[in-house]
């Protein structure tokens, strides 16, 4: 029993840090967006190089982060769909930032409607990522609460079997005891 429960709860760790692991994921992704987005905006409103810097920095982080993807363990099944969908929004905002950047250098401006199909791009990543977060929450409380009962139901069999074993004791030395004294009765008479 002891083993299993200690098992279980060495998977449950694995869940949560894993659970963890991609929550700091989709935030890591949607930080470099915004970054991205914000040297774009800046090389859009100044026409100055400079920048650009915050851009190509989170877009080879971006990058990175992307190619790490397939490494996180996600079993949930809709989990997953909000991940590839947060991804290929992304990725399409990204191709965005490069073409309005492109357009940008060769004299022509940012049009309002340019502006808004930008914003939202960013407001689909955002609720993206708020809901997976929410729902990773969900099910992190889950794991931390299967995790509480294992350890309280390992508490309760390590008292258990301490309280049987003291028990057995007990009464081995009991009986011991009373045949002990039965045959020192014996041998006196």
């Amino acid at each position: 029993a002891s083993y299993v429960s200690v098992n279980k709860q060495v998977e449950n760790r694995k869940s949560f840090l894993k659970s963890k692991e991609s929550i700091s994921f989709v935030k890591d992704v949607l930080n470099s967006l915004l970054d991205a987005e914000t040297g774009n905006r800046g090389y859009q409103l100044t026409h100055q190089e400079s920048f650009l810097e915050p851009f190509n920095v989170s877009k080879s982080e971006y990058l990175s982060l992307v190619s790490k993807a397939g490494e996180l363990s996600i079993s949930d099944k809709h989990q997953s769909d909000i991940l590839l969908n947060l991804l290929r929004t992304s990725q399409e905002m990204m191709k965005e930032g490069d073409l309005l950047i492109e357009k940008r250098r060769d004299g022509n401006l940012i049009t309002s409607q340019e502006l808004l199909q930008s914003k939202a791009g960013m407001d689909t990543c955002r609720n993206l990522v708020q809901e997976f977060v929410k729902r990773e929450e969900i099910q992190l409380a889950a794991k931390n609460e299967d995790l509480n009962q294992s350890s309280m139901w390992s508490v309760l069999f390590i008292i258990f079997s301490g309280a049987a074993a003291v028990s057995v004791t007990v009464l081995v030395y009991v009986q011991l005891k009373t045949d002990i004294f039965r045959r020192e009765k014996k041998k006196k008479n």
